[in-house]
């Protein structure tokens, strides 16, 4: 892989203060000023981190340009330089969140991304880019480099970053260009070109590149995978809960509902577009379940990641795809906007047939819609991409007896401290022990040489024909058939206007 040029555009590398040959032989940090190995020079300057629970981070790192002003509503530009040593000690500010939705500082200039990496390792290590979740409208790459100190020591070095949130990272309009209606998607580029770019002096290898996210991060590494724009920025993928047959609204769609929302704040072109204040265009509504992320814009989306994947023209790059075996509440439906989805989709099924496939009628109004959002199109992706490269399969099942009483299985996102081996639930070690080792060196084997598989591990077969591994509270469980199979049909079936 190696540099390249992308969405940064030529300037990055008239910008850049190393050139390509420093790529050819890293294996760690190299020693700046001083003789510290935490100052690191990258194409924009040089950044000092720091050490913690034998951890070395950079913090706060400037990968693109503040899109603000005139930058606002465009695809990312190249960093700005700086001059000296820059302190990367301290996380950059979040992207700006719906109201309400986070306590840390917030702003427009949000376009920063984190590296950590073990302090004692040694050779280019493998790197995961992990992107957050959130809906599009809350999150950054704070929590999971706050909290992957133990995935780290692993021996991989973890990149987490912020992407524009809301309609200021998803706006399409026709005073605006195309790129306005994906620009938080085109931020996550930037940062993968940023990565290919620099991981290298950071100790990373960067041809051995893991994107992962969950939730709309989940998503987004589908739509990424999906996307001609991307082709040699990572080598391997991880989708967490990322949905899989959701709509996709059309440019001119996306165009007529920006239009409308302008409208109504009063802005008729671009110059008072990008006067709006920031904040009151994050109250603009934006709606993942509707579609409304991402847009087939014809350049980062050139069509549903659905249609994309059933065409096997998606990247054919070892994948790792799954969810939580409740991943939508049925007591969120509504909230969520999902509850006439729900009511279409038992019409469609009919009842009667849906409880024999799922035993009871309060199984089929805990996991109905659970199953058609996440659940059964994991496995749709997983099964058509395991015809062009290895594709491994999970469900997390791990549960607390409080968590199982509320909701009746493990929540959306509930895999995510297992992951990264962090802060687990109350009560998850008594009811669950060791099962954050077990999840996250999984986790850490696949990204280091693109098998789950370890020594000392449970079998985890790939996704041919519905195989999967189950992580539950007694271990992980190989299934060579998904003992969900039978529901999951009906729930396809359903989808598709049969009964």
């Amino acid at each position: 892989m190696g540099r390249r040029r992308g969405v940064l555009a030529a300037a990055a590398a008239m910008l850049a203060l190393t050139g390509c040959s420093l790529l050819d032989e890293p294996v760690q940090p190299t020693p700046r000023p001083g003789g510290s190995a935490l100052v690191v020079e990258t194409g924009a300057g040089l950044l000092e981190g720091l050490d913690h629970e034998s951890v070395r981070s950079w913090r706060g790192i400037p990968y693109a340009a503040p899109p603000v002003g005139d930058l606002r509503w465009r695809a990312p530009q190249a960093a700005v330089p700086w001059a000296g040593v820059r302190a990367a000690t301290d996380f950059g500010a979040d992207c700006l969140h719906a109201p309400s939705t986070t306590t840390h500082p917030s702003s427009e200039d949000c376009l920063f991304l984190n590296v950590e990496r073990p302090v004692e390792a040694d050779g280019d290590l493998p790197v995961l880019v992990w992107i957050h979740g959130g809906g599009f409208v809350m999150g950054s790459g704070r929590t999971e480099a706050a909290d992957g100190a133990a995935f780290v020591r692993r021996g991989v070095v973890l990149v987490t970053l912020n992407y524009r949130l809301g309609r200021l990272g998803f706006l399409a309009h026709p005073a605006l260009e195309p790129e306005s209606a994906n620009a938080g998607l085109l931020d996550q580029v930037a940062a993968l070109e940023w990565v290919q770019d620099n991981i290298a002096d950071f100790g990373g290898d960067p041809d051995r590149v893991t994107v992962g996210g969950g939730s709309a991060g989940g998503l987004s590494v589908n739509t990424l995978m999906a996307s001609p724009m991307t082709d040699g920025l990572f080598a391997q993928a991880i989708s967490q809960s990322g949905l899989g047959r959701e709509p996709t609204q059309s440019l001119a769609t996306a165009t007529a509902e920006g239009r409308r929302l302008a409208t109504e704040a009063g802005a008729l072109d671009a110059v008072a577009l990008r006067s709006l204040d920031a904040t009151a265009v994050m109250r603009w509504r934006l709606d993942v379940f509707a579609g409304q992320v991402p847009v087939v814009d014809g350049a980062l989306v050139t069509a549903p990641v659905a249609e994309v994947f059933e065409a096997a023209e998606e990247q054919a790059v070892p994948y790792l795809v799954g969810s939580t075996d409740l991943d939508l509440e049925a007591d969120l439906l509504e909230p969520l906007g999902l509850a006439d989805d729900a009511r279409a989709l038992l019409s469609a099924a009919g009842e009667r047939s849906l409880v024999r496939a799922y035993t009871t009628p309060d199984a089929v109004r805990r996991h109905l819609m659970a199953d058609a959002v996440f659940t059964e199109p994991a496995r749709f992706l997983a099964e058509s991409h395991a015809a062009r490269a290895p594709t491994w399969r999970y469900r997390f099942e791990v549960v607390t007896p409080e968590a199982f009483a509320r909701v009746g299985g493990a929540p959306h996102a509930s895999e995510l401290p297992y992951v990264f081996d962090g802060v687990l639930p109350l009560g998850a070690e008594q009811d669950a022990p060791g099962m954050a080792d077990v999840v996250s060196d999984y986790w850490a084997s696949f990204v280091t040489t693109g098998d789950p598989a370890h020594v000392g591990a449970e079998q985890w077969p790939t996704a041919e024909d519905g195989a999967l591994l189950r992580l539950t509270n007694a271990g992980a469980v190989t299934e060579p058939v998904d003992p969900w199979q039978r529901r999951l049909d009906a729930v396809r079936r359903a989808a598709e206007g049969r009964s």
